[in-house]
């Protein structure tokens, strides 16, 4: 007799729990889907594959120092910086970041220019290039996920539905927990062996197309006269960002720039190893430098999945992609463009989703406890 009470007890206790979402990938559209449906009342966990999170938000540190090796800013209208607070007495994980314009940018005719060089640097204007994370763009990944129950180094291999809940597995073997829904929120070639449950959406990212994009980290001793930032049209190089003028970071040392290759370029030199592209980028770099660079750090590397080209189609307003029926979410650029603000906001539409859906089939809301005041606040921002 005293079984069959524990077991209704804990049947009543499990139907109060909070619905548990398994969310794959640690990029920002996990993340924010993961901080969303904690607010929600949800209790989300995030798998990542590898040693670190923000995805293309990434960083890399080296001996010349850091480098955002990724995502360079965030433009667009986000909640990022509600979720990214920090703790009293920290500075916050994001700030603007603005670029001074040198004379190669500006009129050459304009007035200022003929004024003296004093006057003429008082006079320069500045650009508002967005937001970065600070001291690094994966500072913002790591501000997201502090609260946040996250796996490192946890590839998930296999996906199963089993009942109502779904079974994952690692590379080492069957995760021992269960969760009432999944999120698949990383390339589509690499989600689609997860999403076998839900052929509409197995067939939807396998319709998905990538770009690649070769970038150089360079790092140099001698100042370079580049701007901050600087786009490049009929050049291999499409864009040069130097890590030394974004806030938060060390202005004295080496210089360290950010080089990303064009996309033809990149497809054209695909199959390329990664020591002849860095030589070629940094011949070219010298080109738009107009005079000798003496590199102290040189590394190329190819984001394979840099720019979704042709992402799955969604019902109309919605940014991600939900089977009610297997409980299984896509979110991210398998669905939209591959630019920080929008997988963000697939991240909050993913969310809402997912636990209007659990909502619906417990047919009981007790378990979305939003705090209003923090609710209307998620509400006001744009």
């Amino acid at each position: 007799m005293q079984h069959h009470r524990s077991s209704a007890w804990d049947s009543i206790l499990n139907a109060q729990a909070p619905p548990r979402v398994a969310v794959v990938g640690g990029g920002i559209a996990g993340l924010t889907c993961a901080r969303e449906l904690s607010l929600r009342g949800c209790d989300p966990v995030v798998f990542e594959a590898s040693e670190r999170l923000g995805g293309r938000c990434s960083s890399r540190s080296t001996r010349v120092g850091l480098f955002d090796d990724g995502a360079q800013s965030i433009s667009g209208a986000t909640r990022l910086a509600v979720h990214a607070v920090q703790r009293p007495g920290e500075l916050a994980t994001l700030h603007p970041w603005t670029v001074a314009a040198t004379p190669a940018e500006e009129d050459r005719n304009a007035t200022h220019w003929k004024k003296d060089e004093q006057e003429a640097d008082v006079t320069r204007t500045l650009t508002l290039m967005g937001a970065v994370g600070v001291p690094s763009m994966v500072a913002l990944a790591s501000s997201l996920a502090r609260p946040l129950d996250v796996r490192l180094g946890t590839p998930i291999v296999q996906a199963r539905r089993q009942g109502a809940r779904w079974t994952l597995s690692s590379s080492v073997g069957e995760i021992e927990e269960d969760f009432q829904a999944l999120v698949l929120a990383l390339p589509a070639p690499l989600a689609v062996p997860l999403a076998r449950e839900s052929k509409e959406l197995a067939d939807a990212l396998r319709a998905v197309r990538y770009r690649s994009r070769w970038v150089l980290l360079l790092g140099c001793e001698r100042p370079v006269p580049l701007p901050g930032y600087r786009e490049f049209q009929g050049s291999p190089i499409e864009r040069v960002a130097a890590m030394h003028s974004k806030p938060g970071r060390p202005a004295t040392g080496p210089q360290r720039w950010f080089v990303e290759a064009d996309e033809r370029w990149s497809l054209q030199h695909e199959d390329e190893d990664a020591e002849t592209v860095a030589d070629l980028l940094l011949d070219n770099f010298r080109e738009h430098a107009g005079r000798s660079v003496m590199p102290n750090y040189l590394r190329a590397q190819q984001w394979r999945h840099a720019f979704v080209e042709t992402p799955a189609n969604t019902p109309r307003r919605t940014e991600c992609l939900w089977d009610d029926h297997a409980r299984l979410g896509v979110c991210g650029d398998s669905v939209v463009a591959s630019q920080v603000d929008r997988v963000h906001h697939s991240g909050v539409d993913m969310a809402r989703v997912v636990a209007e859906g659990l909502t619906f089939r417990s047919g009981s809301s007790s378990f979305i406890p939003v705090d209003r005041r923090l609710e209307q606040l998620l509400e006001a921002q744009p």
